[in-house]
């Protein structure tokens, strides 16, 4: 597949437990736009405008099968999602770079005006289109569980799908200088490394190095485009990069259940782990007894490397849901 380009398969669109793309829609689009306010006054030359620190998305859904299925584009659009011509407060997913655990998704929280257009022509299947804007937090994730049916409990850990931050696609690689003779080893960037003492960062490709400095590395902050590593290195090393393993300002985990039959309860938990081995609780999602339900819950503080979702079900029966992490 050319680079950019991107089928429709793996794609997801879920709003307040809706899954808006059971009506398989031709076209998915997400559009951000950063808001700003004018901010030039009387005796400047030029216009000029500041970010007010908010972003509007806009998600057009286009040519989509007509459905008055349960919980299907119409019911939802038309009686649920569109019933109200206000603005109202509402959780969303979106994704369109692979519906697998470690792919891309967007999470929306915030203001949703909603659009719905049906097309009737003579002889043809009718469709619709769809639009919803948002106004509020957009925030770049990592799916964690797609979305998928489930009849047990079970935990993503378990079925070898747990994600890794080093792997996320999002994150910015920081080139590596060279790394100091020295005990320990002070590593430079040629850019501001953005780091924090007590951050663990995962190196790789540095060359001559003795011992090498590759790997998973604690590190303390000398200045903005140095720190240490604690390696003894009897000889200097050049070249190579990082990554984070794990970031220090919290998180938001992204719930949907789009279908719920049977079960008396479900709760869902996100748990994190530095080593792939013991994990613990990171944030608990809100009891589900009925879908469609949908849910942001947030966690301050350190987010280890590694995250997998743990279901929790009551009783006997099925469910689907998809669940995110979107590092702060």
């Amino acid at each position: 597949m050319p680079a950019g380009k991107q089928t429709g398969q793996g794609a997801v669109l879920l709003i307040d437990g809706y899954d808006m793309l059971s009506a398989k829609p031709r076209t998915l689009s997400l559009k951000l736009t950063s808001l700003t306010e004018q901010s030039d006054g009387l005796g400047d030359p030029n216009e000029a405008f500041s970010p007010v620190g908010k972003v509007r998305a806009l998600i057009t859904q286009g040519v989509g099968f007509f459905s008055s299925a349960l919980n299907s584009i119409h019911d939802a659009m038309a009686t649920k999602l569109g019933s109200t011509p206000a603005a109202v407060a509402r959780v969303g997913v979106f994704g369109c770079m692979g519906q697998v655990a470690g792919g891309v998704f967007w999470g929306l929280a915030g203001l949703f005006s909603n659009e719905y257009e049906v097309l009737v022509d003579d002889s043809k299947l009718t469709k619709a289109n769809a639009a919803h804007l948002i106004t509020g937090l957009v925030e770049r994730g990592m799916i964690v569980q797609p979305l998928a049916a489930q009849t047990v409990d079970w935990n993503t850990k378990n079925l070898a799908t747990q994600i890794d931050y080093t792997l996320d696609p999002s994150q910015y690689t920081t080139p590596i200088t060279s790394n100091t003779l020295a005990n320990p080893s002070v590593v430079t960037t040629p850019v501001p490394h953005g780091l924090t003492t007590g951050d663990i960062i995962l190196i790789s490709g540095v060359i001559t190095s003795n011992p090498t400095i590759n790997g998973e590395r604690v590190v303390t902050v000398i200045t903005p485009t140095t720190f240490s590593v604690p390696v003894n290195v009897t000889t200097a090393g050049t070249g190579g990069s990082f990554v984070r393993s794990n970031s220090s300002n919290g998180a938001s985990g992204y719930q949907e259940v789009t279908a719920l039959s049977g079960f008396t309860g479900y709760v869902g938990k996100l748990r994190d782990s530095p080593d792939n081995v013991t994990y613990a609780d990171l944030l608990t999602f809100a009891n589900v007894t009925a879908a469609p339900n949908a849910q942001r819950v947030t966690v301050a503080g350190v987010v280890d490397r590694y995250v997998c979702h743990d279901g929790d079900v009551t009783g006997a029966g099925s469910l689907t849901v998809f669940s995110g992490v979107a590092r702060s």
